[in-house]
C-alpha cells in the first residue's frame, strides 16, 4: 500500500494582489502609516516615521514562524465580521517606544526583558491607536470598524490563523532614534475580499472591485515631470558657470515639451501661464509614441 503524496498547492505561496485591488490596499495602509505617526507623536517624545517597506502574499504558518521571538502583538478585529488580523513587533521596538512615552528613551536599544504592568498598559495605549488610524483611513464615508482586541505576547507563539491560510503580509518599517526596526501586518486573504480589496479571477469575469476601492486607487499621487530641455556641457563650461548667465537647451522653441509619468511619455503640449504660476497646455496624447 503506497501513502498518497499530499498535494504541494497547500504549501504553495499564494498569488498576490494585483492591478487595483493592489493600489487601494497600499492606498489605505499608506494612510493608516501615516495617521499612526500623527498620532503616536502626540504620545512619545521622539519622532517615529512609518514607510510601508513591501506587501506580498503567503501562507500563515510559514508567515507566523518567521515572527520575531520574543515580541508583542496587536491582534485587531476588522471589518462588519470582525475578522482577525495582526500586527507583529519585536520586543526591542516596543520596549523602546514605551521608554519613549516614560521620558527615559536611553541613547540605545533597551536590553529586552519583560514589561511592567504599567508598561504594558502603555502598549495597550499605543497599539489602541493602530486599530484607529486604520479605521480612520479607510475611504469610505464610514469608517471601517477595528478594534483592539488583545495585545498578544509572543505572537511566533499564537494560533491565530489556520497554518494554510491565505494572507497578506506588509512590512512596515518603524523609524526610531535607534534606527529601522520592522512591524509585520498580516491580514487573511479572505478578510480583505469581505471588505472589497479583492482581485478579479478568471472564474469571476463580471466582478469589480468596491467602488471605493476603485476611488482610493485613483486618489494615490502620481508625478507628473515636464521636461524643458537638455544641454550638455564640458567640466569646465560647468564650473565657469555664473549667476545671469543663459544656457541654450537642445529644444526647439516650436517643439512641444513631452509630459512624463514614471519615465514614460505621456502627453505632448507646450508651455502657457496660468495666473501667476507656470502652466502646461496638452496638445497631444504621447501615450504609445517613443519617448
Amino acid at each position: 500500500m503506497t501513502t498518497p503524496e499530499i498535494a504541494n498547492s497547500v504549501f504553495a505561496e499564494p498569488r498576490r494582489l494585483t492591478g487595483e485591488a493592489n493600489r487601494a490596499l497600499s492606498g489605505w495602509q499608506l494612510s493608516a502609516c501615516t495617521l499612526l505617526a500623527e498620532s503616536w507623536q502626540g504620545l512619545l517624545g521622539s519622532e517615529v516615521n512609518l514607510t510601508i517597506a513591501r506587501t506580498s502574499a503567503g501562507v500563515a504558518g510559514k508567515t507566523v514562524a518567521d515572527l520575531p521571538d520574543p515580541g508583542f502583538g496587536a491582534r485587531l478585529e476588522m471589518g462588519a465580521n470582525g475578522f482577525p488580523s495582526l500586527l507583529a513587533f519585536s520586543s526591542r521596538l516596543v520596549q523602546s517606544l514605551v521608554f519613549d512615552m516614560l521620558g527615559t528613551p536611553g541613547e540605545d536599544w533597551p536590553e529586552v526583558r519583560e514589561l511592567t504592568a504599567a508598561e504594558l498598559s502603555m502598549t495597550e495605549l499605543l497599539f489602541g491607536e493602530i486599530s484607529r488610524a486604520i479605521s480612520q483611513a479607510w475611504p469610505e464615508i464610514k469608517p471601517l470598524p477595528c478594534e483592539l482586541h488583545s495585545v498578544i505576547s509572543r505572537p511566533k507563539r499564537s494560533r491565530l490563523f489556520a497554518p494554510e491560510e491565505a494572507i497578506v503580509q506588509t512590512r512596515i518599517t518603524v523609524e526610531t532614534p535607534f534606527g529601522p526596526d520592522d512591524v509585520l501586518w498580516i491580514t487573511p486573504r479572505s478578510g480583505l475580499e469581505s471588505i472589497g480589496i479583492r482581485d478579479a479571477s478568471a472564474d469571476e469575469p463580471g466582478f469589480q472591485p468596491a467602488a471605493e476601492m476603485r476611488n482610493l486607487a485613483r486618489q494615490i499621487p502620481v508625478e507628473l515631470v515636464i521636461e524643458l530641455g537638455n544641454t550638455s556641457l564640458t567640466l569646465k563650461e560647468l564650473n565657469e558657470l555664473q549667476v545671469g548667465d543663459y544656457l541654450p537647451l537642445d529644444q526647439p522653441v516650436y517643439q512641444p515639451l513631452q509630459a512624463m509619468v514614471d519615465g514614460h511619455l505621456q502627453w505632448l503640449g507646450m508651455p502657457c501661464r496660468l495666473g501667476n504660476r507656470q502652466g502646461f497646455q496638452i496638445l497631444a496624447s504621447g501615450k504609445g509614441s517613443a519617448s
